[in-house]
């Protein structure tokens, strides 16, 4: 594969300016959300591309930490801004951070153990944005879900809370809906791959020339390691959030 350069990207923009113009011509509205998406992932995987080049220099395992820290944080943020609830931001972000991390740490540290992460900054931060980027819309998915199935049936948890029942029981089914809907795009993603499309890490490794079994091995291990860490992600957010959902109605 011959090597690509910032300078190749304009062309690869052809096919979003096609997808605007569509837009623009049916009036969808869509043409913002089309250039600001391209425009940001543009600049930010450029900008991690020179900052990894960066991190490849300095070798420091407190700079290491420091990096995966700031990719907590800013995760955590990104899934409480897309919950858009004026006022709360504060209250919802440290169990966003909790559901986050808590998992996506305990599955890192167990693939380190196994051997699966390489011992250099780059593999490690590529694995933990992997792990962090997987989990994020579960946070925002389970808490939207949550909220609204909560709404839907208020009355029902509240006669069941007035007959006795705890809240998180009288919660459960509306628990259960959200775990459910905020999966289903993981379980999708594993039943489709190989028959539908070759998942990406898959694709990165063939074209970078490794062996196909050996690039498919490490890309189930890869899925499981995704729907896992959405799952645990999930359930911490109901664990975490399940009261405060009900708060927000």
């Amino acid at each position: 594969m011959n090597s690509l350069e910032p300078s190749h990207l304009p062309q690869a923009f052809i096919l979003v300016l096609f997808a605007v113009a569509l837009s623009y011509f049916y009036n969808l509205r869509a043409e913002r959300d089309l250039l600001e998406s391209s425009i940001r992932t543009t600049v930010q995987l450029l900008l991690v591309g020179y900052f990894l080049q960066f991190v490849l220099k300095v070798q420091s395992f407190a700079f290491l930490v420091l990096i995966l820290f700031l990719m907590s944080i800013f995760g955590s943020i990104t899934a409480v801004e897309r919950l858009k609830l004026q006022g709360s931001f504060g209250k919802l972000f440290l169990k966003s951070y909790i559901a986050l991390v808590v998992p996506s740490s305990f599955v890192f540290v167990l693939l380190y153990l196994m051997g699966y992460v390489r011992k250099d900054p780059v593999s490690m931060i590529t694995l933990w944005g992997l792990v962090l980027g997987n989990s994020l819309s579960n946070v925002s998915l389970t808490f939207e879900r949550m909220r609204s199935e909560a709404f839907n049936r208020i009355r029902e948890i509240e006669a069941k809370v007035a007959l006795g029942a705890p809240l998180k029981k009288a919660m459960e089914e509306v628990i259960q809906n959200a775990i459910r809907v905020s999966m289903m795009p993981k379980y999708n993603m594993l039943r489709s791959a190989g028959l539908v499309h070759i998942p990406g890490v898959a694709v990165g490794m063939i074209v970078a020339g490794a062996d196909p079994i050996s690039a498919m091995v490490f890309q189930v291990v890869v899925m499981f390691v995704l729907l896992s860490v959405s799952f645990f992600t999930s359930f911490l957010t109901v664990l975490l959030t399940y009261s405060f959902a009900l708060r927000q109605l």
